[in-house]
């Protein structure tokens, strides 16, 4: 029998060797490399490519290569005023976002006499808990964007596992293996792992849209995997403070952002992609209390004309 393939799709690769995937694509083409499809129809390398791809030289000089020409366009920006524009930008959004979280933090407070959270060992309970500190962590990252710190990016895997947490307890409350791990949570103080929590909400997933469980799965990995970066201690996502030094003699960037990052755009680029956390933040919010709480009316329609909102804004 032979050995299943690991797939690794384009953005993953990119991301390992810091390069675009159309710069990815342009590699794969020269070297012959078989391009795949993931049960998302996502375009994918095998893993064994992957790893020869990480350790050709010539890749390597290409991302270096990748690497120095980001900062100096970065360092462009502030030459031709963007950042300048950039900065009003990220003020309106964040200015936007607080309303957003706001109106999640009034829902979830509205409910508090709902939920008695001493005493109540259920998947409600649970949930209601947990969105607690899903709302501060998503204030949290509003204020560390705001003064430009581009580690908030390693809460964003934080807020997704606390939703994927409070909605596994949600779906499979009535089952006798994943009661046993509510009730671990509220008696032993240990939360499921992960890797758990979106297997099983990748099957629900499923059989509500009736598609294939992996396909539900490998989507949810590939976020994972992306936000996942910015929480360990990897190179490349370390290497996104790295500043460009203009003095003379040195040719290459030797300085990092201690503080406030020093390039707008790369700030801007989180802003923009926080907004999924948000997006996900009420959609989890409606998945868990809407039929258990229950949610009112009202409320409901508060939360699903966000979810058009964003629906329009992305598409």
């Amino acid at each position: 029998m032979s050995k299943k393939i690991k797939l690794i799709p384009f953005s993953i690769v990119a991301q390992k060797i810091m390069i675009s995937q159309n710069t990815l694509y342009e590699l794969i083409k020269d070297k012959k490399i078989k391009i795949h499809k993931n049960t998302n129809l996502n375009n994918c390398i095998s893993e064994q490519d992957m790893k020869i791809l990480c350790y050709d030289e010539e890749v390597r000089n290409i991302s270096k290569a990748n690497v120095l020409n980001s900062l100096l366009s970065l360092e462009s920006d502030k030459i031709n005023k963007k950042d300048e524009i950039l900065v009003l930008k990220i003020k309106e959004l964040l200015e936007q976002y607080r309303n957003d979280i706001e109106v999640l933090e009034k829902l979830h407070s509205k409910y508090k006499n709902t939920i008695n959270i001493f005493n109540d060992e259920t998947a409600l309970s649970a949930a209601y808990i947990l969105f607690a500190k899903v709302i501060s962590l998503l204030n949290m990252v509003c204020l560390c964007l705001e003064n430009f710190y581009l580690n908030a990016g390693a809460l964003l895997r934080i807020i997704d596992e606390t939703i994927d947490v409070a909605e596994y307890f949600i779906i499979s409350e009535d089952t006798n293996k994943d009661n046993l791990d509510l009730k671990k949570w509220f008696r032993e103080d240990v939360s499921p792992m992960n890797s758990i929590c979106r297997e099983e909400l990748a099957k629900y997933r499923s059989s509500i849209i009736q598609n294939k469980p992996k396909a539900n799965k490998d989507t949810m990995d590939i976020l994972y995997h992306l936000k996942s970066k910015m929480i360990h201690p990897a190179r490349n996502v370390i290497l996104e403070s790295l500043i460009y030094s203009g003095k003379k003699g040195i040719s290459l960037p030797n300085s990092f952002d201690y503080k406030r990052s020093s390039y707008t755009r790369r700030i801007y680029e989180l802003v923009l992609f926080f907004e999924s956390s948000i997006w996900t933040a009420f959609q989890g919010f409606y998945f868990c209390f809407h039929k258990k709480m229950p949610l009112q009316k009202e409320d409901k329609d508060i939360l699903m004309s966000f979810d058009s909102k964003h629906n329009k804004n992305n598409y």
